[in-house]
């Protein structure tokens, strides 16, 4: 199974600041081409100098949270993304939770990522990837419970044993099998209200808002082939 992927780069941020001119613009646009490099070190040199003019820009810690993520430090690259949260627009929430979702992913975290997904989905409807990424982690958190639910009725069944008389020695049976899903991706482009608690989606709740969002696309299809069918048809009837 494949593990979600895309991850945004802010790459529009020096136009975003250009209209504040001065040091912020030339620091970010360093920054910009030092990640496009791989020069990640260089690059988070460069967005933390441009905060010293703009401290509370959302764009610049979602570009530090990016920086972060490409070098592990999946703890910071959360903390940066949402500090960005607190002041980013719709368009820039929604990478944002996007890839807040992946790092999430990546440390085996569903229900958070399941809810980082469905915040973004909130955000841009349309996004197929994150479609495609809420999917997975909805997978995996149900794997990851049926896990939990087997590992909790191991237990309870040893115990019931423990405490019958003359009970045979348990079998210590096979360990469990490590996963090999390779781990997901943030998104390579860019753009964007506060994030959900992390109570607020259940997973239940997630599945819903896939069904319906896949419900509205099918639904806008047959329209646009109502639309087409309806404009041929008009075409076709005279020509004088």
């Amino acid at each position: 199974m494949s593990a979600p992927g895309k991850m945004v780069l802010a790459l529009f941020l020096a136009g975003a600041l250009g209209p504040f001119g001065g040091t912020a613009y030339r620091r970010t646009e360093e920054g910009n081409q030092h990640y496009v490099d791989q020069a990640y070190e260089d690059a988070l040199r460069a967005y933390t100098e441009a905060q010293v003019e703009l401290p509370e820009a959302p764009e610049l810690f979602y570009d530090i949270g990016n920086v972060l993520y490409r070098q592990g430090d999946l703890a910071g690259a959360e903390e940066a993304w949402t500090r960005a949260m607190a002041s980013a627009d719709q368009d820039l929430l929604a990478d944002i939770a996007h890839n807040l979702g992946n790092a999430r992913y990546q440390r085996q975290a569903y229900q958070e990522a399941v809810q980082a997904y469905s915040q973004a989905l909130g955000a841009r409807p349309d996004d197929r990837e994150t479609k495609r990424n809420l999917e997975l982690a909805l997978r995996e958190l149900q794997a990851q419970q049926q896990q939990q639910q087997d590992e909790s009725q191991e237990e309870q069944d040893q115990q019931d044993q423990d405490q019958a008389p003359g009970s045979p020695p348990p079998d210590p049976g096979k360990p469990p099998e490590n996963r090999q899903d390779s781990p997901p991706q943030p998104k390579e482009e860019a753009r964007g209200d506060p994030e959900q608690s992390e109570g607020g989606m259940t997973p239940e709740e997630a599945e819903r808002l896939l069904d319906s969002l896949e419900a509205q696309e099918k639904d806008n299809l047959k329209e646009e082939e109502a639309r087409r069918k309806a404009q041929a048809g008009t075409r076709r009837e005279k020509d004088w």
